[in-house]
């Protein structure tokens, strides 16, 4: 009965791994023979539905307990060596925040969506469409896999899974830098100071 982590990744941009944008949801396994690849294809299909795209969306599952170094189980890969031009921020985003049972430490957790997946361009605010776009993600992820499969927040410093029980997504920006572009000019200059 794994926990398994689906790393979701969408290439931006180009296709090098610096240029992708990845999320990691969680789902405890309670099956005794569900197929990680089935996991992953139907994660990958319904994310596809959610935003469709010409870039490439991949969805590897990997034990979230194993003991490193820790190998694929399971893989789907559609749009295979394409990318997609975002011609917005990568590092603003919408959260979908979550947690399980209760709101406390290693109970909840949160998913950095980019503004540009969930809808037109950024204002003081994230729209009410933009929120309800992120806010759709709740029911692929609770849906997926069955009853035997469930949307988790797992914590590596307890080893334990707690079933998402609540979710919600606010009104406000935020900022994943690691998502950012490297700079490629620059302006300089020098004061008249000493």
């Amino acid at each position: 009965m794994p926990i398994w982590r689906l790393q979701t990744s969408w290439s931006i941009t180009s296709t090098f791994p610096r240029d992708r944008i990845v999320i990691t949801p969680h789902f405890n396994d309670a099956g005794a023979l569900t197929d990680p690849d089935g996991l992953c294809e139907d994660l990958a299909n319904a994310l596809m539905t959610w935003f469709p795209t010409t870039g490439e969306l991949r969805v590897t599952a990997y034990d979230a307990q194993g003991t490193p170094p820790v190998f694929p189980a399971g893989e789907h890969i559609l749009n295979a060596g394409s990318s997609f031009a975002a011609n917005a921020p990568r590092e603003l985003a919408v959260c979908l925040s979550f947690f399980g049972t209760r709101n406390l430490p290693r109970q909840r957790g949160r998913l950095y969506m980019p503004q540009f997946m969930a809808g037109a361009g950024p204002g003081l605010r994230p729209s009410a469409g933009m929120q309800q776009k992120v806010a759709d993600l709740a029911p692929i992820f609770g849906g997926l896999g069955g009853a035997d499969v469930d949307w988790c927040v797992f914590s590596r410093t307890t080893n334990t899974a707690h079933s998402v029980t609540n979710w919600w997504v606010d009104n406000e920006w935020d900022v994943i830098r690691s998502r950012g572009l490297i700079g490629d000019e620059r302006l300089e200059g020098t004061t008249s100071e000493g």
